[in-house]
């Protein structure tokens, strides 16, 4: 018995010597082969939200030059000669016009033609906006540079580059598991250990992603979330904006237009009662401080849950001009100026107008919409991608005005016909030198804007 009890002990002692020889040498097998990342540590930042809002100077906003047009584009989604074919049709000139992008530049198109769009964009600097598909995008890259950081980690990626040929005819067969049962390194279990959870790879942001340069991921980098151009009061943003915070009362003191802002010192000053209030949207709504809400927004559900869905709830831009058409601030004879003018203690059926004045959002994101003008929002996601049309939101120093010249009333004609219009596709991919065929000065669609401007929306159809 006691012989046997020693060997039981001897035994286990070897299995306790022999374990951490063995772990030592798998160490260094896992650091010479693949990346195996601790399951429990957690992922860096992929996002990059950094820069949230960025101001538009009056310079890159010019509201009072009539030689210089601003000259805002819908969601493009890779659709390189859809957009060649719409600049020609404005004969935008990058010498003088401000282009202005609403996000969602690439994906749905193909990786070389979602490339092309980039590559035009990040060349010439172009303005604009993040979209919810280039946040996937730049998420993607901000992943891949990660991974190849990591020990075996610029091993691994490539091998699934090499394999990639075995997975796309499934993956755009809509099967994105199909490397469930290929080779170990690739099977989902082992793509979990290194991928955010959610996350669907292989896809077309990824393709995108693995192809753009740096200096393309760097300018989506660059996007921030909300474009302000004080100089017109407008907001442009990809998804939306709320005008209040749906889960309250319009007259809460929290509300940004529910008071004149507290500016003793510029209490006659409208140009800077306008721009406190506006910035005030961006930064005491909470909503409009969430990424994902001005990236997806769609519509706003009850109890005032912004959700994606397009058939649920209420349209954004609704809930956008209510407020809006409340705001008093042209009729001066109504309201007065002061850090204590607020609206607590009305009765929400009593509350007529608003110490405020109306802004404009201009946004992308929901094509199932279509073309969306109100009075103070402008949605401009056509749906190119899905065969309709690409879209532009023209303005110049007719767009703008300071009020005093009278409300003027515009008509919303229908859209010019442009077959006898043809583009030379002078744009694939545009860098520089580029030139834009000459467009008379019919518009396709003349609208309101501002308080007393007019603005032209021009559309080309897609292929």
């Amino acid at each position: 018995m006691a012989r046997h009890k020693g060997n039981v002990y001897a035994y286990l002692l070897g299995i306790v010597l022999v374990i951490p020889i063995f772990w030592i040498a798998a160490g260094g097998l896992r650091n010479r082969v693949s990346f195996w990342p601790n399951p429990n540590s957690k992922f860096p930042d992929f996002s990059h939200y950094d820069n949230f809002t960025h101001t538009l100077s009056d310079e890159q906003f010019p509201t009072n030059d009539k030689d210089r047009r601003i000259i805002v584009i819908g969601d493009v989604h890779g659709m390189n000669d859809s957009l060649t074919a719409l600049l020609n049709r404005i004969s935008y000139d990058m010498q003088k016009d401000i282009l202005i992008h609403l996000g969602d530049l690439t994906t749905k198109g193909t990786v070389e033609d979602s490339l092309a769009v980039l590559s035009f964009m990040e060349s010439n600097n172009i303005l604009g906006v993040r979209g919810n598909n280039d946040q996937q995008v730049l998420e993607w890259r901000a992943w891949m540079d990660w991974i190849v950081s990591q020990p075996g980690g610029r091993d691994w990626l490539v091998e699934v580059d090499n394999r990639w040929p075995d997975y796309e005819l499934p993956f755009e067969n809509g099967n994105m598991f199909a490397f469930d049962s290929q080779p170990p390194l690739m099977e989902k279990h082992n793509w979990g250990k290194k991928v955010p959870e959610g996350w669907k790879p292989l896809g077309d942001h990824y393709q995108v992603a693995r192809a753009m340069s740096p200096s393309q991921y760097n300018y989506l980098q660059s996007l921030p979330l909300v474009l302000y151009a004080p100089a017109g009061h407008v907001f442009f943003v990809h998804a939306g904006l709320l005008a209040a915070d749906p889960s309250r009362k319009l007259t809460h003191y929290k509300q940004p237009l529910s008071h004149w802002p507290s500016m003793e010192q510029h209490e006659h000053d409208i140009p800077a009662i306008r721009k406190a209030q506006e910035l005030a949207l961006l930064s005491d709504i909470p909503q409009n401080q969430d990424p994902w809400v001005v990236q997806n927004i769609r519509s706003v559900r009850k109890k005032g849950k912004p959700t994606r869905s397009s058939s649920k709830g209420t349209p954004f831009s609704d809930l956008w001009n209510d407020v809006m058409n409340k705001c008093s601030g042209f009729h001066t004879s109504k309201t007065k100026f002061g850090s204590n003018t607020r609206l607590i203690g009305y009765q929400e059926s009593q509350l007529a107008d608003l110490p405020c004045y109306p802004s404009t959002v201009v946004y992308g994101h929901a094509a199932g919409r279509g073309l969306d003008v109100k009075r103070w929002s402008v949605g401009l996601d056509s749906g190119c991608f899905y065969g309709r049309k690409l879209s532009a939101l023209v303005l110049d120093a007719r767009s703008f005005s300071s009020g005093a010249s009278g409300d003027h009333t515009f008509d919303f004609p229908s859209e010019a016909t442009t077959d006898q219009f043809h583009a030379e596709p002078s744009l694939p991919g545009a860098v520089t030198n580029h030139t834009f065929d000459f467009l008379s000065s019919a518009t396709d669609l003349r609208i309101k804007f501002d308080h007393a401007g007019e603005a032209r929306i021009i559309s080309v159809k897609c292929h």
